[in-house]
């Protein structure tokens, strides 16, 4: 190869790199975004020496970052973390509705009460002020009491069954035709975890007869309070921020609550005795402003309610895998003493003597799912 070849070539290596560097800062300032309206760039670079020249063009195409259309804030109580499951919810559903609707939406999170409580979001959704946010069950009691039978103690055996009674469409179908009328529409339905017994550590609940006269910490709600009752307690319903100093203090024995809530709360120090009954859960509803909703385009709505539906399942998911493994090997190595009940004799008794006080608040659809369910399984 002559002298004059060389040096083309050499120009050609020089010309390509400089161009690729042109096109690099020019992607990066010009952004990206999964989708959106493209732009063809063609960038021409003339390199020259030694009386050889040469001249490279390179074309590409670039994703512009479009506008966003609609802003939809969304609400939730619990504070930015990877473990809190209401953040895992809003966090994957921000990710995916931007995604698939091409940036044409932009959710916007208020996390910690940023936006007040749930009573608040529920009237700031009526008016179309606020779009999404996740309500315990039992903030729905001021405006009806058709979805009262989620709180009844015994009436689901398993977290997998509650889950799977939250993620059916006949629960879907029927929260929606309770709310809907109030200005709601429910996306999805998750469970917040199974509420366990945690006693003080002399007063260990080993079975059925470890309940006989225990001084026990439940809600201030009437299903909770004849629970306990039922079970042969003596049931308490001081506030929740006195429990820890209850407990240590022996004012009361023992008390009930989340996996989550006993590790945020610390009341593992005191009251050490973990017994792994799921007798209750709390229930939680992904509820968005119907008049917002029904107002964006078919095919946004479509993509939010599809969305909003698999993160909850997702959602749901994660709580599990907390709940039960993630949060009883935290408490294990904080020193907590995870006990292992038969619970048959237990839900046996909340079955006979508990749930037929309340059956006028229990829908037939609901029973009629859970015996499908579990004739299912055997």
């Amino acid at each position: 190869m002559n002298q004059a070849g060389k040096n083309t070539k050499a120009l050609s290596i020089v010309a390509m790199l400089i161009i690729a560097i042109i096109a690099g800062i020019v992607g990066y300032f010009a952004g990206s975004s999964t989708a959106g309206p493209t732009q063809t760039v063609t960038v021409t670079s003339t390199v020259g020496a030694g009386g050889a020249t040469v001249t490279q063009t390179v074309t590409t195409t670039l994703t512009q970052t479009p506008t966003p259309q609609y802003e939809l804030h969304a609400a939730y109580l619990t504070a930015p973390n990877p473990l809190d499951t209401h953040h895992y919810f809003f966090s994957r559903f921000k990710e995916k509705v931007e995604y698939r609707t091409g940036g044409r939406v932009k959710i916007v999170l208020h996390p910690g009460g940023e936006l007040g409580d749930q009573s608040q979001y529920l009237e700031l959704m009526r008016t179309g002020q606020l779009f999404i946010a996740t309500i315990e069950v039992t903030r729905f009691a001021a405006y009806t009491d058709k979805l009262y039978f989620l709180g009844i103690p015994g009436l689901f055996r398993s977290t997998q069954e509650a889950q799977a009674f939250a993620e059916s469409d006949w629960l879907l179908n029927y929260s929606n035709s309770v709310l809907n009328q109030f200005g709601w529409s429910v996306l999805g339905i998750t469970v917040g975890g199974a509420r366990y017994f945690l006693s003080v550590p002399d007063k260990p609940i080993t079975s059925l007869d470890s309940f006989s006269g225990l001084k026990l910490r439940v809600m201030n709600s009437p299903p909770y309070i004849e629970a306990a009752k039922v079970l042969g307690a003596n049931p308490n319903t001081i506030a929740y921020s006195e429990c820890y100093t209850a407990l240590q203090t022996k004012t009361i024995d023992a008390m009930e609550n989340e996996v989550a809530a006993i590790i945020a709360m610390r009341f593992y120090e005191v009251a050490p005795n973990i017994a792994l009954i799921p007798w209750a859960y709390a229930w939680h509803f992904v509820v968005a402003s119907k008049q917002v909703l029904d107002s964006l385009p078919d095919d946004i709505r479509q993509i939010i309610i599809d969305t909003a539906r698999e993160t909850a399942q997702e959602k749901n998911a994660w709580g599990l895998f907390v709940e039960q493994v993630m949060g009883l090997q935290y408490l294990s190595s904080k020193g907590a003493k995870l006990i292992s009940v038969d619970t048959k004799p237990i839900f046996d008794k909340l079955q006979k003597e508990l749930i037929p006080k309340f059956a006028d608040k229990i829908p037939q659809g609901a029973l009629d799912w859970l015996n499908n369910y579990r004739k299912s399984f055997g």
